[in-house]
């Protein structure tokens, strides 16, 4: 009997989908699970910043707050997942000489609920919750749901398969096994989050993970050979996780320089510090400063404020991946990439949150370098920052764009540094 490939989409409810697909019994199938690093995406990060007031309130601390203390929350997203949960599976073999229903009526009741959850390691008072499920009334709650319905189209606070509820019947043709696995939709969100100091600027970011419910559903299929259950349980990311290539990191965007003489209005730079007793090749701790150049203070809500850093291998074994750790300051958020074994290169991220004055050098975070040994000699890197999103009317790029450490490094009193880590 020659199989067919067949899709079948039935409802139980508002909430319920089904594809049924029959696999040919040769088909050749692979599965690549990446764990580390999500490939970029033009609808990310999404910035969500709630307000508990519907102004900024003065504040005797800062003549320009951008967050009321206390009060105020900004949550970035950096990576959506959306992936199937299973909670139970009905299977038959057909043995017979004609097709037999699979179904079953559900004894027991399994439900889903959607969860915030601060980061593991780090305290979670900052969250407005804390981990676990969370109320509908809470305040991670709604940005949880909100963000999760922009991505997935519907959202729910909670979801359930109820005693008494039937799954199928679905038609299994003979010398067939059927399976139908029922569970939950979800969507997982990876982020960061903020409070507003007393101040009123962002605190530094620590990490934020929300599990949203989107919609019960079954998944069927139909096989005869053992090969033919075979399924992978990777998840579908919406930001689609992939081995990093120069094309999937962000960009710079090509910004004409500013022709006029003169200090623009705004305008950004960027640098590296270093503490005068670093030797390259070695353990050590290497400062990233923004700098506002421009003669007005630079501060954007909306995009996200975001700069590209490179850390690239100057001498020593190619391909090597080299110990890094990032560390952030004054409410910005250093993302790691990952590392592109191709160009020696690992690629991170600096999301600005807070405001720079005019003049003002600010050191927005670090990378903790380890030592630089290995068994194929040592390694010796360097460093280059490019400015990614600017705000409207920075039409300068002549001097964020590319910025090579081993001619942008001081050590921390001031003196010229050869920029190699």
């Amino acid at each position: 009997m020659k199989l067919r490939r067949a899709h079948i989409g039935i409802a139980v409810g508002p909430v319920l989908a089904l594809g049924l697909m029959a696999l040919p019994a040769q088909a050749a199938t692979s599965h690549d699970t990446y764990p580390e690093t999500p490939a970029t995406n033009a609808q990310l990060p999404i910035v969500h910043t709630y307000h508990g007031s519907d102004h900024i309130k003065a504040n005797i601390l800062n003549p320009h707050p951008v967050c009321n203390s206390l009060e105020d929350y900004r949550t970035v997203i950096y990576k959506a997942t959306d992936r199937f949960l299973p909670v139970g599976t009905i299977s038959t073999t057909n043995q017979s000489s004609k097709p037999v229903p699979l179904t079953q009526t559900l004894s027991k009741s399994q439900s889903i609920s959607l969860t915030v959850n601060g980061s593991q390691t780090e305290s979670i008072s900052v969250n407005t919750g804390g981990s676990g499920p969370v109320g509908k009334g809470t305040v991670n709650a709604g940005i949880a749901w909100s963000l999760a319905k922009s991505l997935g189209g519907s959202a729910s606070y909670s979801l359930s398969w109820n005693v008494g509820q039937s799954i199928g019947p679905y038609e299994v043709p003979t010398g067939y096994t059927g399976e139908a696995t029922y569970g939950f939709r979800v969507i997982n969100l990876t982020g960061t989050q903020q409070y507003c100091k007393a101040n009123g600027t962002w605190s530094n970011s620590t990490s934020w993970i929300a599990l949203a419910p989107i919609k019960n559903e079954v998944k069927v299929k139909l096989y005869n050979t053992a090969a033919g259950s075979a399924e992978s349980d990777a998840p579908n990311a919406i930001t689609k996780p992939v081995d990093l290539a120069d094309s999937l990191i962000p960009q710079p965007v090509e910004h004409p320089s500013n022709p006029e003489d003169g200090k623009a209005a705004h305008d950004l730079t960027a640098g590296f510090t270093v503490a005068a007793g670093k030797v390259p090749g070695f353990a050590g701790l290497v400062g990233i400063h923004v700098k506002n150049v421009g003669s007005e203070r630079y501060f954007a809500e909306f995009p996200a404020l975001r700069f590209r850093v490179d850390v690239k291998t100057a001498q020593g074994p190619k391909g090597v991946d080299r110990l890094i750790t990032p560390g952030q300051f004054n409410g910005a958020t250093v993302r790691d990439l990952g590392f592109n074994a191709k160009t020696s290169t690992r690629t991170f991220e600096v999301t600005l949150a807070n405001p720079i004055k005019p003049g003002k050098d600010q050191l927005v975070g670090n990378l903790a370098f380890g030592d630089g040994l290995t068994s194929e000699g040592r390694i010796k890197n360097y460093i280059t920052i490019t400015q990614l999103t600017r705000v409207k009317g920075d039409n300068t790029s002549g001097n964020d764009q590319g910025i090579d450490s081993r001619q942008a490094t001081l050590t921390d009193g001031g003196a010229k540094n050869a920029g190699l880590f």
